[in-house]
Order: structure tokens, then C-alpha cells, then sequence
């Protein structure tokens, strides 16, 4: 009978310095992928905004030379919002200078958003209402941070709010009670709310309860990971009581407030 040689002892480190050579590059692919999708779904907000525009002047008979003046200004913002996405990208290629200290007033940025977003209310006849505490102080981070989470945040509510009777977001920003070290800024609707099935999918990339057509189930998702890039959480709750009106759903954004003078 033949002795059948036994193999050579396996070196089970280098075999997994091995395998992870081999998946890096289509791990660095699978992530440029993801990132290459949520830049595509950022973009897709402004271009939207400039259409939906354009559209609401086309439907009309008539048009006012300063209605006319006030919708151009709203597309040079949402022009001014794809330059900023565009040079978000060109940071990939480009060496970044020195970022300044992330520091914004929550105020003026949901006031800013809220423009943004007004052709959107016209066309679907929703109340947004806004509440900001007068002694909240800066939080730690950028404006576009903030202005991007609110912006994903208010266009899913402007969805989910159809149907309703009357359609309402309301807005509220305050420190957090339990630890004024943070700020919270907080997005209801009164639409039908999120079953609970769902829920625990909502962050998830790619999906989506609105179907192919209409999201690309990354809002969510990349909102999350702003909040947290900025030392902060984003997060469904299951129960905000204190509304002065019905909230079926509410987004709580959770921000750390800025130490710089």
C-alpha cells in the first residue's frame, strides 16, 4: 500500500494576508460604489428643485414680474447647492486645505432650508411649521452638514404627508434636557407614520418604502452618516410627546454644541 504524503502545514496568517489582498480592490470598488450612489442621490435634490421651479412657472397663465424674480432666485440657490456637491467631490481628487472649525446657527440654516424647499410647499399645499428655542446656542457643524440632513429629512415628511388633511411638518430645535452638551433639532408629519416592520430597515442603503421610481433609499442612510461624522446621532423615535399638533413620525437629529467662542 502506497503512503499518500500529507499536505504541507497550511500558514494560516499569510493565507489570510492573502485573501484580504485579493478583496481589497473590490472592497475600495464596492465603497466608491456606495459613495458614487449617495453623491447621485444628493445631486438629484437640487435638479429636482430647479424643475419643480420651472414647472410651477409653466402651469401658470399669468406670472408677476417679482414672482418671477423670486422663483430665479430660488434656482440660483439650488445652482449654488450643486456647486457645493460638486466640490465635495472634487475634495476626493484634490488635497484639502485646512478646514475651519465647524460651527453653524441652527436658525438661519432652517431658514435657508425652508426656502429651499418652497417651491415644494406651493406645489403640495403642506404648513411647515418652525420652532427655534431663542437660547440655543451654535452646534459643531458645517452649515452644509445640517442643511443637507434637514433637507433629506423635510422631503421625506413633504412625501409622507400626502393625503393628509391638512398636510403638516413642523420643526422644532432645543437643547437636550438631560444633557445640554447637545442640541436637538426634531422633523414630524402627520402622515400615515412608519409600520413597525419597517422601522428597524430605515437607515439601511438602498432602501426604500417609496419604490425605484421615486427614492433611491439612501436619504436616511447618508443623513446618519453626517450626523455622526459630526459627533452626532440620527435616529426614528418611537414616542416624542409635547407637539402642539398630531406627529405620527419624528426624526431626531442630535447635535453636539460648538465649544468655540
Amino acid at each position: 500500500m502506497t503512503d499518500i504524503p500529507e499536505p504541507p502545514p497550511t500558514d494560516l496568517a499569510a493565507e489570510v494576508r492573502r485573501l484580504r489582498e485579493l478583496l481589497a480592490p473590490a472592497g475600495r470598488l464596492a465603497e466608491f460604489g456606495r459613495f458614487a450612489a449617495q453623491q447621485i442621490h444628493e445631486l438629484r435634490q437640487p435638479l429636482f428643485a430647479i424643475k419643480g421651479l420651472a414647472q410651477l412657472l409653466l402651469e401658470k397663465d399669468h406670472v408677476e414680474l417679482e414672482e418671477v424674480l423670486d422663483f430665479a432666485r430660488h434656482i440660483v440657490e439650488q445652482s449654488e447647492r450643486l456647486g457645493a456637491l460638486v466640490a465635495t467631490l472634487r475634495q476626493l481628487s484634490v488635497p484639502a486645505q485646512t478646514a475651519a472649525k465647524a460651527r453653524a446657527e441652527i436658525g438661519p440654516v432652517l431658514v435657508r432650508v425652508t426656502s429651499l424647499l418652497d417651491f415644494r410647499l406651493r406645489k403640495t399645499g403642506a404648513i411647515l411649521r418652525t420652532r427655534v428655542a431663542p437660547d440655543l446656542p451654535p452646534v459643531a457643524a458645517t452649515p452644509a452638514v445640517i442643511e443637507q440632513i434637514l433637507i433629506n429629512l423635510l422631503a421625506n415628511a413633504l412625501d409622507a404627508v400626502k393625503g393628509s388633511t391638512p398636510p403638516l411638518v413642523q420643526v422644532r430645535a432645543r437643547l437636550q434636557a438631560e444633557n445640554p452638551r447637545f442640541a436637538i433639532i426634531e422633523v414630524a408629519d402627520n402622515g400615515l407614520g412608519i409600520a413597525k416592520t419597517l422601522r428597524p430597515r430605515l437607515f439601511e442603503s438602498f432602501f426604500t418604502t417609496k419604490g425605484d421610481e421615486q427614492g433611491t433609499g439612501l436619504g436616511l442612510a447618508v443623513s446618519r452618516e453626517l450626523a455622526r461624522g459630526a459627533g452626532g446621532e440620527l435616529a426614528l423615535l418611537d414616542d416624542a410627546p409635547g407637539w402642539p399638533e398630531p406627529a405620527n413620525t419624528v426624526f431626531r437629529l442630535t447635535l453636539p454644541v460648538s465649544q468655540e467662542l
